[in-house]
């Protein structure tokens, strides 16, 4: 008998990891030899079969994780271990099957793990599970390395430069919001290749003492059904990764110089807890700088070797804050009137009269009189620009893809009629909202209470609405106090204008650009852009146009991103741009461009036609609405399909059927779910 091995938690494990039928590679390394053992194996009856052949003394036996590329099967290895044989590389796996979370105590190099360095990587694995499970991820696979916690979270993903990107950004988002002083995320695990302890072996590292013990390595819990976690969880789980920004700069300081942020935040009295982070800083602060509720670990400033600075933290409500908002907070001429100049853009408006095909231009002010004409590189580096703001949509094709909605620009949204663009735009506000940002909204269709319905009903979830009891797929509030304790939470971050005033063109818009500018709006909300009155005698396609570029103008002056609803015009093949309106120009002038479509047989015959079965463009068959980002002026995103499933219960419009998204307003009035305590996460005692 091998006391090294347990073959029954090792025909648990392979029957858990791998699928079935394919081949897979185990590694083991000698304790007392260089170079390591490699053999491939289709099933666990021919692995262990060559683990009782082997002297398992001192060793830690491996195993492929992600699923191998069949040619594999005709390596020399193949159904016996061989040293020095050539190891699996990133190129011959196929796809990725697991989002590998490896918790490693912080200990010297080739030692086991104390009983209480254990627990800590334990402590830490809650925290992640409760971050994760409250963002809707499905129960993991977890299991014990021997000297550290591990969690496995299924995934379906192709191996190609996209998808590595995608889940080496997941862990590093993990590893900057998580690691300690203690334990941290092992970032290296997202290889296409990377192996994982074989569970049902024994970890050996190092002398096995009482201290510090050598454990059987093993699966500690399977949940009933294992659920795959789709792509979009993990876009958004990468877009937590810390933005940093290179720190501003006075002019009196050399460019060599770096922020003195230790110096800066004693200045002003933020209490923080300093640790080393992948060749910089993280500051653990002692409470949130947005809301002092949010204590330690919450919140945290990061500053990297280079000087670059980030802020982040966990809780919605500060997900949109940066290192900048953090700095303005406490220092508010931190960035200069002198160094806003080049971006903010002063304007006055006027009735244009040379023109009846222009019936409404913003004049723009001229520049200053030593501003040259043409600028050479060295002008542009020596211009001080504050960062891109982006608003987060809460879509992770969008927040991941585009980095949200930018300030200061536009963007357009179409679809054919009944597609549920004022749904999506209404779920985009809530949103915006639940991110303490600021929305004024026009709605030249609906009335204000009609308006507010739909809105209401988003914002309460499953929970808080009931079925009709005459009709189908009809749902209502739970009470009038819901209703109430919505629009409360609402206060102050959302302003929607009140059709008595009318629709005129230029008076509509005087009246969005001071409303930004009184409430310091993040963004403006048009549905629809043909409910406004362009004016008479006017072409109906120019004036449209010059709309779109008055609506540009009022997104550079209030630093908002206005987003407007256009009708397209008829057309009997797959919708595009340039079918928006009449006129391709608005699908020019916009920054951003977005098509939502039901998924219905006309579009999946039409995007057939068009697309061709390209795999890039694969939308799942359950899904109601595709919404495709068609135009993204910043990053060149284009024919990008998104996937969104209508909720009847609650009309809104999910990136994935397992989304439950809580908003304030239930922080505020209603009872939360406790998190799981910490250490209850195992329930076996490794002692």
């Amino acid at each position: 008998m091998n006391l090294n091995i347990d073959e029954a938690k090792i025909r648990q494990a392979i029957s858990i990891l791998v699928i079935p039928g394919s081949v897979f590679e185990s590694r083991y390394i000698p304790s007392r030899r260089k170079g390591a053992y490699s053999g491939y194996f289709h099933n666990a009856d021919g692995l262990l079969k060559e683990l009782r052949k082997q002297d398992l003394t001192g060793t830690n036996v491996y195993i492929t994780l992600n699923t191998v590329n069949e040619s594999c099967a005709a390596m020399e290895q193949y159904g016996k271990f061989l040293p020095g044989a050539p190891a699996t590389k990133d190129d011959d796996i196929d796809h990725y099957s697991w989002l590998f979370i490896d918790l490693d105590p912080k200990r010297k190099a080739g030692i086991s793990s104390s009983k209480e360095e254990l627990d800590q990587a334990f402590s830490l694995a809650t925290k992640i599970y409760n971050y994760l499970r409250d963002h809707n991820f499905p129960e993991p696979v977890k299991a014990i390395s021997g000297n550290g916690a591990h969690m496995l979270y299924k995934v379906a993903l192709a191996n190609n430069p996209d998808n590595i990107q995608l889940m080496k950004d997941s862990l590093k988002a993990l590893d900057a919001l998580f690691s300690n002083e203690d334990v941290e995320v092992d970032i290296t695990t997202a290889t296409p290749a990377h192996m994982v302890k074989l569970y049902g072996t024994l970890a050996q590292k190092g002398r096995n003492t009482e201290e510090r013990p050598h454990r059987m390595s093993r699966i500690v819990k399977v949940p009933e059904q294992i659920q795959v976690v789709d792509r979009a969880k993990l876009e958004w789980l990468a877009a937590q990764l810390p933005k940093t920004e290179e720190p501003n700069r006075n002019h009196q300081q050399q460019f060599h110089q770096q922020f003195d942020l230790d110096s800066w935040l004693r200045a002003h009295g933020i209490g923080y807890k300093a640790q080393s982070f992948r060749g910089g800083t993280k500051y653990v602060l002692d409470v949130c700088p947005f809301n002092s509720e949010h204590k330690a670990p919450d919140a945290s400033i990061f500053k990297q070797g280079n000087g670059a600075i980030g802020f982040k933290c966990f809780h919605n409500s500060c997900a949109d804050k940066t290192w900048r908002d953090v700095r303005l907070l406490y220092e508010p001429d931190a960035y200069t009137k002198t160094e806003r100049a080049d971006w903010q853009i002063e304007t006055g408006w006027t009735r244009c009269t040379n023109s009846n095909r222009e019936p409404v231009k913003l004049n723009i002010a001229k520049p200053a009189a030593d501003e040259p004409v043409f600028l050479t590189a060295q002008d542009i580096i020596s211009r001080h620009e504050p960062e891109a703001e982006y608003l987060q949509t809460g879509i992770p094709g969008i927040d991941f893809n585009m980095k949200g909605l930018a300030k200061g620009s536009v963007s357009c949204l179409s679809g054919l009629r009944a597609s549920a663009k004022s749904t999506l735009l209404s779920q985009l506000m809530l949103m915006m909202i639940n991110n303490n940002q600021t929305v004024v909204a026009y709605s030249g269709e609906l009335s204000a209470k009609n308006f507010m319905k739909w809105m209401f009903l988003q914002a309460a979830g499953k929970r808080h609405t009931v079925p009709s009891q005459r009709y189908r797929n009809f749902y209502t509030l739970d009470s009038d106090e819901t209703e109430k304790e919505i629009a409360q939470w609402m206060m102050g971050h959302f302003y929607l204008f009140n059709n008595a005033y009318g629709n005129k063109f230029a008076k509509l818009a005087n009246m969005l650009k001071d409303q930004a500018e009184t409430v310091h709006a993040d963004c403006i909300v048009l549905d629809n852009l043909m409910a406004v009155d362009l004016g008479n005698n006017v072409d109906k396609y120019d004036a449209q146009t010059n709309f779109v570029w008055a609506l540009k103008n009022i997104a550079k002056m209030t630093n908002t991103h206005v987003i407007f609803v256009a009708h397209p015009r008829k057309t009997t093949g797959f919708l595009r741009l340039n079918d928006i309106s009449g006129s391709g120009n608005i699908g020019n002038i916009v920054d951003a461009a977005f098509i939502i479509h039901r998924n219905n047989e006309d579009f999946s015959k039409a995007t057939a036609e068009f697309f061709g079965k390209k795999k890039s463009h694969y939308i799942p068959e359950d899904c109601t609405n595709v919404l495709e980002i068609c135009k993204d002026r910043e990053n060149g995103t284009q024919d990008f399909f998104i996937p969104l499933w209508y909720e009847p219960e609650t009309k809104r419009l999910l990136p994935s059927t397992e989304q439950n998204l809580h908003f304030g307003w239930e922080t505020m009035f209603k009872q939360q779910i406790p998190l799981m305590p910490e250490n209850d996460y195992f329930k076996e005692d490794f002692s």
